[in-house]
């Protein structure tokens, strides 16, 4: 059996566009199947007492040279105060199983009750759960390595802060399990959850990310003025049970999140996904194995410079990177997101304006309150580009180490990179070269 892994994700950013990603490979309570193929419910404000919920799919089933899909698109609509759009696919490759939300977009609307802030958050829960059909190939009782993983942001405002932690009240948290099927495929039988308490039992407590909650149900991921992003995992090896002397099973997979949403007119943008993979590749790790599947990561990232001025409430970095081959990015109509140190940003589609034909992406003006200064360019090699960014009116306190690395993790739509770099703290750095 393979030990437990709880980690804080680095490396290789495999940011999300933004958004989230939820892995889950463990064992579900035994609750009949109610559906032919993936299920998606949304629930104001929880599944446990919404006696309406909002429900997309089952999806159809297809096979492509032995891989199962389903997919469920989730056109926008509004529900209880809440504009919702995005797609879940459940995919099985042999005894490879997952789920996965890319992308989603919660939007907490003007109209609804979620403006007062410190009272009355606006409260959603969102489960997909497969069914036998999403997961028709049988696989083996034992242990199998499990993770789970959310990547994603918060945008819109928040209420006057004077320095981080100050909450700007968004939350969200999120929980997998997975099960063996009964012979019949109607009853899910045993449930293990993927926490830092390895096994079935009192400890396998549902909610397990952020990572620094290790299970705890009351442990959310909290925006606040100055982060607004999440990027978090946990692993570890759960067991399939099949029925009586079975050997053999299919397997049932769902994946939660709880969202909270204190200001109407903020949104949450999340991918999200849930992954098992068989006892023959027990040494594979499941959450990198679904984040390289969704989100192509930058071939190298490398900021060459990260200036910082004003005590602290100025900075500005350039550097480049070089995209996979086949890859390409549109800064003008994706999402672009920017973390130094534990300062998230992001700068919504439309915001870049396109100039040269497509070589050259600028954007000045103001992103949650803060000015910002921005350049993408394309070289003559189409896959390498360098980039600048200047913000001004951030209070990088507590955010930034001031002797040391400093982690930078950048996003352009879906493909991502990360690096790090030794910060200057002085009037006397060299400028940045436009």
């Amino acid at each position: 059996m393979l030990p437990m892994m709880f980690t804080e994700r680095r490396t290789k950013m495999r940011w999300p566009k933004i958004g989230l990603f939820l892995l889950a490979l463990l064992f579900l309570p035994a609750i009949p199947l109610t559906v032919e193929a993936l299920e998606v419910r949304f629930c104001v404000p929880d599944c446990a007492t919404d006696l309406t919920p909002q429900i997309r799919g089952p999806g159809t089933p297809s096979t492509v040279s032995n891989v199962t899909t389903t997919t469920v698109t989730i056109a926008s609509f509004i529900y209880k105060g809440f504009t919702i759009s995005g797609r879940a696919v459940s995919q099985q490759s042999g005894t490879l199983q997952k789920i996965t939300f890319n992308p989603t977009a919660i939007t907490a609307n003007t109209t609804s009750l979620c403006n007062t802030l410190a009272t009355n958050p606006c409260r959603l829960e969102i489960i997909a759960t497969s069914a036998a059909a999403d997961f028709p190939a049988l696989k083996p009782t034992g242990g199998y390595p499990a993770g789970l993983f959310m990547a994603g942001f918060f945008t819109g405002t928040e209420p006057a802060h004077t320095s981080p932690p100050n909450p700007n009240g968004d939350t969200v948290s999120m929980t997998g399990d997975s099960s063996g099927l009964s012979s019949d495929s109607a009853t899910a039988i045993n449930s293990d959850v993927i926490n830092a308490t390895p096994g079935a039992g009192t400890g396998d407590t549902l909610v397990s990310l952020p990572s620094s909650c290790t299970g705890s149900p009351a442990c959310k991921f909290i925006a606040t003025s100055a982060l607004k992003s999440f990027n978090t995992q946990i692993s570890e090896t759960v067991q399939q049970r099949c029925q009586g002397t079975a050997t053999t099973c299919r397997t049932r997979l769902r994946a939660r999140v709880s969202i909270n949403i204190k200001r109407a007119g903020n949104r949450l943008n999340l991918p999200a996904g849930a992954v098992t993979v068989d006892s023959e590749a027990a040494g594979t790790n499941t959450v990198d194995l679904l984040i390289a599947e969704t989100l192509p990561p930058f071939e190298n990232l490398n900021v060459n410079a990260l200036r910082v001025f004003g005590n602290i409430k100025t900075f500005e970095l350039d550097g480049g990177f070089t995209l996979d081959t086949g890859s390409g990015i549109d800064p003008a109509n994706e999402e672009v997101y920017l973390k130094v140190g534990q300062f998230g940003m992001t700068i919504p589609p439309g915001k870049f304006k396109r100039f040269l034909e497509g070589k050259l992406f600028a954007f000045i003006g103001n992103v949650d309150g803060l000015n910002v200064a921005a350049t993408f360019k394309r070289g003559t090699n189409p896959l390498k580009w360098t980039f600048a960014v200047g913000v001004v009116g951030v209070n990088l306190t507590g955010l930034l180490p001031p002797a040391a690395q400093v982690p930078v993790d950048l996003a352009v739509g879906s493909d991502t990179g990360s690096d790090l770099v030794m910060a200057c703290f002085s009037k006397g750095c060299f400028p940045l070269r436009h």
